[in-house]
C-alpha cells in the first residue's frame, strides 16, 4: 500500500498537511545518511542588516535551507568542506567554500545599490516603477485566516506530480514571490527547483493562493518578498 505526504514550509516553520500527510514528520523513517558536520551562519546586507529569506544550498547536493527573520541559518553538510550557494531575490548570488569548524557570516549585495538597505527596486509589467520590495517588514504578510486556513487550502488544492509518483521520488522546491500592498501574489518564480513535475506544482499552488494580508511598516502597507520551501515527501509502506 502506498501513500504520500506533502508538506509546505514558510521560512523556518514547517506546517503539516492535514489530508495528504498521513504521519507526522517526526514519525517518518530516516533514510538519509547522517551529515558529516553542521554549519551555522548569519547573512547580512551590505549595510550590515540581517537578511531573512536567503536560500542557502550545498552545491551539488539536495541539502538546503533559508535564513530566518534575524538572518541566521543552520545547515547539515555532507562533507566537512563544502561549497555553499546563497540566493535572494534582488541580491547577487554568493558562493562560499566553508568548513563546519566555526560560524559563518556572509554579506549579500543588492543589484540596485542605490536602494535603501534591505530593499530592492521593482518595476511592473508595463515598465512603470513601483514602490520598493522589502525583504522584511514590521508586520509580515500573512495568509488570510492564518496557518490553519492555509493548511486547509493546501489540502484541497495540492497534487503530487504524476511523474514523481510513478518513480517514487521526493523533492523540495524553493519558490520566491512578492506580496504587494493589496496582498496580491506577484513575481512568483522557482528560486531552486528539482524537476520531475515538482517545480510546476509548487508554482501552481503559489499562484493559486488567494490575496494575503499585506505586510506593513509604520501602519502602511508595503511590498514584501517571501521565499517558500515546498517539500514533497514520498513514503511507501510494505
Amino acid at each position: 500500500m502506498m501513500f504520500i505526504t506533502t508538506l509546505f514550509m514558510f521560512g523556518q516553520v514547517l506546517m503539516g498537511h492535514p489530508q495528504l500527510a498521513l504521519a507526522r514528520l517526526a514519525e517518518s523513517p530516516v533514510h538519509a545518511a547522517a551529515p558529516a558536520a553542521t554549519i551555522s551562519g548569519h547573512v547580512v546586507t551590505d549595510a550590515e542588516e540581517p537578511l531573512p529569506g536567503v536560500v542557502v544550498t550545498v552545491k551539488g547536493t539536495p541539502h538546503a535551507t533559508s535564513t530566518n527573520a534575524t538572518g541566521d541559518f543552520l545547515l547539515p553538510l555532507p562533507e566537512t568542506s563544502s561549497v555553499l550557494v546563497f540566493k535572494c531575490q534582488g541580491y547577487r548570488d554568493q558562493t562560499v567554500t566553508v568548513s563546519a569548524t566555526q560560524p559563518l557570516t556572509v554579506k549579500m549585495y543588492a543589484f540596485n545599490r542605490s536602494a535603501a538597505p534591505g530593499s530592492v527596486g521593482s518595476a511592473g509589467a508595463d515598465g512603470a516603477g513601483k514602490s520598493t520590495v522589502l525583504t522584511y517588514s514590521e508586520v509580515p504578510p500573512t495568509f488570510p485566516g492564518g496557518d490553519a486556513a492555509y493548511r486547509k487550502f493546501v489540502s484541497q488544492n495540492a497534487h503530487y506530480p504524476e511523474a514523481a509518483l510513478a518513480k517514487g521520488l521526493s523533492g523540495t522546491v524553493f519558490v520566491s514571490f512578492v506580496v504587494d500592498e493589496e496582498g496580491r501574489i506577484t513575481d512568483a518564480q522557482v528560486a531552486r527547483g528539482c524537476g520531475n513535475g515538482f517545480d510546476e506544482e509548487a508554482l501552481r499552488i503559489i499562484r493559486l493562493m488567494p490575496w494575503w494580508n499585506p505586510g506593513r511598516n509604520g501602519g502602511d502597507a508595503v511590498r514584501v518578498s517571501k521565499t517558500m520551501a515546498v517539500p514533497f515527501v514520498f513514503r511507501e509502506r510494505p
